[in-house]
């Protein structure tokens, strides 16, 4: 009788197990969207909470059966005989170093990054598992959130953040310290959680040690992507796992689903590998017996799974169908495409011009985890090491069967959102497999070792973690001229704003911008340019005393897509009709690239405003007894065609906030000669750089009328304009001469509304 109520408790169980992430994907197709909405910002914060105290309770309940079994691991390690750990305490302190010394704590995809922070502030505040997109903070710091959003994010990553606001504070830039203590404690998880598997300590340190030589990896710890979290709960989940599977009680299966369920809120996908943990824990409840899978411990461990990925399966369906990215890189059908990519960037581990790495990726570490996924396919088909006895290594064929389960989340993620690595903001998706993939090369360098006597292997493995790490070191100043996000501008602009913002005295500030939710991350108030008026903009500057900011970004320059491969729109045209409304001053202004400067402004409560940017048309007539400077004799330049009555680029010439509908467009380094024949008395025009770049480093010009110096501009920098007013009296060779400076990138040389004067007769 208690068999069989425990066979009708265990299936009932099972049921609802199902039943809970089912009714949650159909719900937004029975009409009740608007129920999933709710329940995404509203849930996740309570339901983390909940999982956290609970989860906390099970490890203080089992805190001394942990040391009783970590004991023999750890003891084995320490013995005098033994070198185990001194290796891997070795490499993390070398992956410490490097994060600390060459690789600067920066965001890699600004928005994504920030997102998570503005979602923590947030949770904190207002138990909203929402983005804050405008909000402000009072002199307490509470924010108050004026719009919250739903973002297809997961929300893991912010719980983390908000437990750790009451102790470190608004400010989150504490978060970069937080990933590299998460970077040096997955390397340790990952080493004592193949150890604990394979009882094989070359294999762990070399796995441990390959997965943080990886540039990426090191990159990726240095900022605050979700994809670091990601590796962290990966090898703690593995490392727990092996704990539950030695102990097989249901609280250490229940502390497992914990671990796992919070996985689950790293990324969308990862909900797909955990039929991996699934399956193969099934087998170890039920001691291979399938009659045994209704028992108490399996429905329990599958039930407390399902009830705590409640917050990922609410965002999974709430977006269901979502196409982030569109048109040519649509998200869905490419996975092939996809993968054929990456292949070829991570095979291939290209420099640049100026001898850095092309993309952080070097081809040893695929190429050796290709080897290794053959070798373990190999092994596992002649049946390597059939029966094992404690202490062996886990068979081949096990592993192989876990990594094959664990596979469906990687094609989710090539599937899911658009895995073409040549956006270089897509590169970060790859750590996901990093710690896979390290297993693999480690998996067959353990195995060419056996070719050696067993007093040789651990020397051969140690010397190929040094080589592997010297081929990483030796691309430092990658590391240093930050490779990896060096091209996303939206980084480069936070980093500006927050110098500006560091070198001025402590003041309460708000900020209007296009991403209010990247100042609300850092626990500084901001909205966006559509929420201010003239009443509103009157109200903030009496609460904040003067100190409103107007912030001209990347998304005020292009009102098309920056990138071929994004899918974000600029919004240019809004922020020009803002600045011709409201009436402001400039504080800080810096080019951040070729295509757009960063400027900030303190608004002002009277008088309307202008375009910052719009150039200001300069029409001028041709004077009597004159004529336009045409066509030269003869005439050389460095990059592109001379052009006229445009800039070389073929854009309408602008100097210095001018533009001018006649003129020359030129490059330096440059020559243009005339034979005037000495029938001109006198040359005006305007010189100057084009504005349609602004990466120039200066130029100088010089004027010459048969070899004699006429005219100057010194070092010509972006924004500065020449006039030219000098005398051609009995020139025969007018010629202008244009150095770039050494280096002519961006040197677009305008000659601006050039006249001729002829002489008059007397």
């Amino acid at each position: 009788m208690k068999n069989r109520n425990q066979l009708i408790g265990g299936i009932g169980i099972l049921a609802l197990t199902l039943a809970i992430p089912l009714l949650i994907y159909a719900a937004p197709n029975l009409g009740q969207k608007k129920l999933i909405a709710n329940l995404e910002l509203n849930l996740p914060f309570w339901l983390y909470l909940v999982q956290f105290i609970f989860g906390l309770g099970l490890i203080i309940s089992l805190a001394k059966d942990f040391k009783e079994w970590i004991k023999p691991l750890v003891e084995t390690g320490l013995k005098p005989a033994s070198t185990a750990l001194i290796p891997i305490f070795i490499v993390a302190a070398l992956a410490l170093f490097v994060c600390l010394t060459w690789v600067a704590p920066r965001h890699r995809v600004q928005s994504d990054e920030s997102i998570f922070m503005s979602t923590a502030q947030n949770m904190y505040a207002n138990q909203i598992a929402g983005s804050c997109d405008e909000g402000e903070f009072s002199e307490n710091g509470h924010l108050t959130c004026h719009k919250s959003v739903h973002n297809f994010k997961t929300k893991g990553q912010p719980f983390l953040y908000t437990l750790g606001i009451p102790i470190f504070g608004h400010d989150l830039k504490w978060i970069f310290s937080l990933q590299l203590f998460l970077f040096l404690a997955t390397i340790f998880l990952l080493y004592f959680a193949v150890r604990s598997w394979t009882a094989n300590s070359n294999l762990a340190f070399l796995t441990a040690a390959i997965f943080a030589a990886q540039p990426t990896t090191l990159f990726q710890f240095r900022s605050v992507s979700v994809e670091p979290i990601y590796t962290f709960l990966f090898a703690l989940s593995i490392f727990i796992w092996k704990w539950a599977w030695d102990r097989n009680t249901i609280r250490h299966w229940v502390l497992l689903a914990l671990v796992l369920a919070f996985f689950a809120q790293t990324r969308q996908e990862t909900v797909f590998c955990l039929g991996a943990f699934v399956v193969i824990s099934a087998f170890r409840m039920s001691d291979g017996k399938l009659s045994n899978i209704f028992n108490t411990q399996f429905p329990t461990f599958l039930f407390a799974l399902s009830i705590f990925c409640i917050p990922v399966l609410l965002t999974i369906s709430y977006y269901q169908g979502y196409g982030f990215q569109g048109g040519e890189f649509n998200a869905h059908g490419h996975f092939f495409e996809n993968i054929k990519k990456a292949w070829d960037i991570t095979v291939n581990t290209k420099l640049d011009k100026q001898g850095l790495l092309g993309n952080p990726f070097l081809s040893s570490f695929t190429i050796l985890a290709v080897c290794g996924i053959i070798l373990l396919v190999f092994f596992s088909i002649i049946g390597w090491q059939k029966t094992r006895k404690k202490q062996q290594e886990l068979p081949a064929h096990y592993i192989l069967l876990f990594f094959l389960l664990y596979f469906p989340q990687i094609y989710m993620i090539f599937e899911n959102v658009s895995g073409d690595l040549s956006i270089q903001i897509n590169q970060r998706y790859t750590i996901v497999v990093f710690p896979v993939m390290a297993f693999f090369c480690a998996f067959a360098i353990d195995k060419a070792s056996l070719f050696l006597p067993k007093e040789n292997r651990l020397f051969f493995v140690l010397a190929a973690a040094a080589i592997l790490w010297g081929n990483t070191l030796r691309y430092d100043e990658s590391f240093k001229k930050n490779i990896m996000y060096n091209r996303n501008h939206l980084t480069t602009e936070e980093v500006e704003i927050l110098k500006w913002v560091r070198s001025e005295p402590e003041k309460n500030r708000i900020f209007v911008y296009a991403r209010p939710w990247h100042f609300i991350g850092y626990g500084m108030s901001s909205i966006h340019y559509n929420s201010l008026n003239s009443q509103r903009l009157n109200e903030l500057l009496k609460k904040y005393d003067g100190e409103v900011y107007y912030i001209r970004g990347l998304d005020c320059w292009d009102s098309k897509t920056y990138h071929e491969k994004a899918v974000e729109r600029r919004i240019a045209t809004v922020c020009d009709r803002f600045e011709q409304i409201f009436s402001m001053d400039v504080v800080f202004n810096t080019v951040i690239t070729n295509n757009y400067r960063l400027v900030i402004a303190k608004l002002k409560s009277a008088g309307a405003g202008e375009k910052l940017f719009a150039p200001q048309e300069v029409n001028i007539d041709l004077p009597e007894n004159a004529e336009w400077l045409g066509a030269p004799s003869e005439h050389r330049q460095d990059w592109g065609n001379l052009q006229f009555n445009k800039s070389v680029t073929g854009k309408p010439l602008t100097i210095a906030k001018k533009r001018y509908s006649r003129g020359i467009g030129t490059h330096a380094n440059g020559m243009l000669l005339y034979n005037l024949d000495s029938k001109y008395e006198r040359l005006t025009a305007v010189l100057g750089l084009d504005e349609d770049e602004f990466c120039s480093n200066g130029v100088q010009i010089k004027i010459l009328g048969d070899g004699n110096l006429l005219a100057d501009t010194g070092k010509l920098e972006q924004g500065q304009e020449f006039p030219v007013d000098i005398s051609l009296s009995n020139v025969n060779r007018l010629v202008f001469e244009m150095d770039g400076l050494g280096d002519i990138n961006c040197d677009h040389v305008d000659i601006a509304v050039p006249v001729l004067f002829r002489k008059t007769e007397h």
